[in-house]
């Protein structure tokens, strides 16, 4: 098969052979590797090896570069393969800690005081996951349709591509000390932390690569405001202070709409805040190179995001965040279905009926009440048949999702510790005005301690130019990163990338109000509709976080146990 991208593109260097662990390696200009439950078409392109998914669709990528051609295992759709060997190894996991009795040995006593009511939840990523583990454990017969093959959601780890153990997050990664509720699952799951390097800091801005300057001495950038460039850490409180002190109470059920202060906050954007305090152009991008390109973001919900993410970063799960959703997915057994797309929802005063597709053709499910934890996106391609309140019709068809990738690399070892700018040792971040955003490292998250693990976390604009280099995209951020860490020359051996607005089932990587539209979506979005619940990162105020999704799992329990005539065991997961 040939490959048109061959003769068109290159990088212009090389990088190190690599294989996949375990198999015989052959050359191909065309495999199918498995990896996350999706045929993966891979193609050549110069050195390096890009891919597209066997559907039609780019969505994750994983490669191992060779020196001359990328070296991989022909084989058949492995979806079913996959599907089967991971779940497997998750329920393997989850028995040995017990908690595949423990929840249904909660089922069985709740059931006790008589017919169990059924909830149907659609979407097995951590809110839908985290609702159906605390439904059944309150005596709920509870199923779960999952239109992927795997659990998760915008929560995903890929390890195959990878020597020696590494693994990579495609999506959400951090936890941080205020994050209650996803701490409280990693404990009761039995799963660890391992922190992040927290050390040095270096610079790509207005093409320029530095780290930052000595105290007394000014930062080397044109453009600042007057009284920026000697500390721009020094003139964070003059421009973010207000908008934390905008917000009011956040927990109020009337926020935002009942603080003329934060409606001043939903009117604008993040740079539009900045901006109204006096923030220079070069001062922001500064800014953005270090917390994300969130420019375009809702000012009230990004502050009200932020003030609640306090404390010490303490770090990601041992072994990849994934392990937390296919353990809570292994607890819950065969009520999760797989490969079951939602087409239809219906509802009367009894129940709700929700029409779905699998391999096994059309189906139906009547259930007492129903837990949406779709994202919006997916879900404007429900047919919803008993129409929603208007205000939650248009929040489903107006919401935007944000657009973020990123771009792993594994290399052969942690080069940037002899970086010819100065000895970087442990590396946190290179922040950049470029397309690569932010690019960290991960080095510290893998079980080997000599290869190395980076990747470029890109939002919105970056992520958007990212995307729009199509096959060619590994390519121009391989090139990219020569300009912000020269030394990876010759150092990578595996890659890993994901542009989240490209998956169908997510849309991008967290919901995006534009201006003014927060003070009526937000209670939207939140809003019990008959018998269907809402839950997702969307509908909580730690959006784009995983503590959001497990927060909002918390809540629709809540709210079902409320509405069953259980007001006492509802009040500890509505009022936290």
């Amino acid at each position: 098969m040939s490959n048109p991208a061959r003769d068109s593109t290159g990088c212009g260097y090389r990088v190190a052979a690599g294989s996949v662990p375990g198999r015989e390696s052959r050359s191909a200009d065309s495999v199918v590797l498995r990896t996350a439950g999706l045929p993966l078409r891979l193609y050549t392109v110069g050195p390096w090896a890009i891919s597209r998914c066997g559907r039609g669709c780019r969505g994750v990528t994983v490669a191992v570069m060779g020196t001359h051609d990328p070296y991989w295992t022909r084989g058949s759709d492995p979806m079913n393969r996959l599907d089967r060997r991971a779940l497997l190894k998750g329920s393997a996991a989850v028995g040995a800690l017990g908690l595949t009795h423990s929840v249904d040995g909660a089922a069985a006593s709740a059931s006790g005081r008589g017919a169990a009511k059924r909830v149907v939840v659609l979407g097995a990523g951590l809110a839908g996951l985290g609702a159906a583990y605390n439904l059944v454990r309150h005596g709920y017969d509870v199923i779960v349709l999952e239109a992927q093959g795997r659990p998760g959601g915008r929560v995903q780890t890929v390890r195959e591509g990878f020597r020696r153990g590494g693994h990579a997050e495609l999506g959400a990664i951090r936890i941080f000390e205020s994050h209650e509720y996803t701490l409280r699952y990693v404990r009761q799951f039995g799963l660890d932390l391992t922190p992040y390097d927290t050390g040095a800091r270096a610079f790509h801005l207005q093409g320029r690569r530095f780290l930052p300057p000595r105290p007394g001495e000014p930062w080397p950038l044109s453009g600042f405001a007057p009284g920026e460039q000697p500390d721009p850490a020094a003139r964070f409180g003059d421009y973010l202070n207000s908008g934390f002190a905008k917000l009011g109470d956040v927990f109020d059920p009337g926020w935002p709409a009942a603080f003329p202060s934060a409606l001043e906050l939903d009117a604008t954007t993040f740079a539009g805040h900045l901006r109204s305090q006096g923030a220079s152009a070069t001062w922001r991008e500064w800014f953005y190179a270090q917390e994300g390109r969130i420019g375009r973001v809702n000012a009230a919900a990004g502050f009200a995001s932020e003030s609640l993410t306090t404390g010490t970063f303490l770090g990601s799960i041992r072994g990849g965040n994934d392990r937390l959703p296919y353990a809570m997915a292994a607890a819950l057994g065969d009520r999760v279905r797989y490969r079951s797309e939602v087409l239809r929802i219906a509802q009367d005063r009894t129940g709700v009926t929700v029409g779905y597709r699998d391999r096994g053709g059309l189906h139906q499910i009547r259930a007492d009440r129903c837990v949406c934890a779709l994202p919006f996106a997916p879900l404007r391609r429900v047919n919803i048949a008993t129409p929603f309140s208007p205000d939650k019709m248009a929040a489903i068809h107006r919401l935007r999702y944000l657009a973020a990738a990123r771009c792993h690399f594994q290399t052969r070892n942690r080069f940037w510790e002899r970086d010819p700018l100065g000895p970087l040792g442990g590396l946190n971040l290179v922040g950049t005005d470029t397309m690569a955003g932010r690019v960290w490292n991960t080095s510290s998250q893998q079980t080997d301690p000599h290869l190395g693990m980076i990747h470029a976390y890109m939002l919105d604009t970056e992520a958007l130019e990212f995307a729009r280099h199509g096959h060619a995209r590994v390519t121009a951020m391989g090139n990219l990163l020569r300009q912000l860490l020269p030394g990876i020359r010759g150092q990578i051996v595996g890659i890993a990338h994901k542009a989240w607005q490209e998956d169908p089932w997510a849309g991008g990587v967290t919901a995006w109000a534009q201006p003014g539209e927060l003070r009526w979506m937000f209670p939207a979005m939140r809003q019990v509709e008959g018998r269907v619940h809402f839950a997702g990162e969307h509908t909580s105020l730690w959006m784009a976080w995983m503590n959001g999704a497990l927060e909002s799992a918390e809540r629709v329990v809540g709210e079902i146990l409320h509405a069953d005539g259980e007001p006492r065991r509802a009040a500890g997961l509505l009022t936290r």
